[in-house]
């Protein structure tokens, strides 16, 4: 069978069901990207965090990173930009019983990013470029408390 039977199918499923499909397009401009030559300057364990906020601007994100086991802490400061267009696909549907949604975003599926890591004095240590996904964790908890009956550290 070939796509265009297929796709013209699937269409005619979609339009019998009870639901309601829409499509988008978007362009989307968020932030200028980070190049290496705006890092060429920064030399890891020398460049200290101003340096590099004086260079490359207030980044997108900031995370604490590698924690000592004196409470001090680094950074990990993420810089994250997009310059796309592309096409969004919304199918939705709906009853007394049952309801649900899907979506599909092609702009957002892919974030490049350029992250640099901080250590506890707040000197560079490294940078890499990559996407957003890929450069943070991938789930972060919540830093623990202290409990009323344990004194704080």
């Amino acid at each position: 069978m070939s796509r265009a039977v297929r796709s013209l199918g699937a269409a005619l499923l979609l339009a019998a069901l009870p639901a309601c499909v829409t499509g988008s397009y978007d362009r989307v401009h968020l932030q200028e990207p980070v190049r290496e030559a705006d890092l060429a300057g920064l030399v890891p364990g020398v460049a200290a965090l101003g340096d590099c906020l004086q260079r490359l601007g207030a980044p997108w994100r900031v995370l604490e990173y590698d924690v000592d086991q004196d409470g001090n802490s680094g950074a990990a400061l993420l810089w994250t930009w997009r310059d796309a267009a592309g096409w969004g696909v919304k199918a939705e549907y709906g009853d007394d019983t049952v309801s649900g949604s899907l979506s599909y975003d092609a702009v957002a599926a892919e974030q490049p990013a350029c992250v640099l890591w901080f250590d506890h004095r707040l000197v560079l240590q490294r940078w890499r470029f990559g996407t957003a996904g890929d450069l943070l964790p991938r789930r972060q908890r919540p830093a623990p408390f202290a409990d009323a009956a344990e004194p704080a550290r």
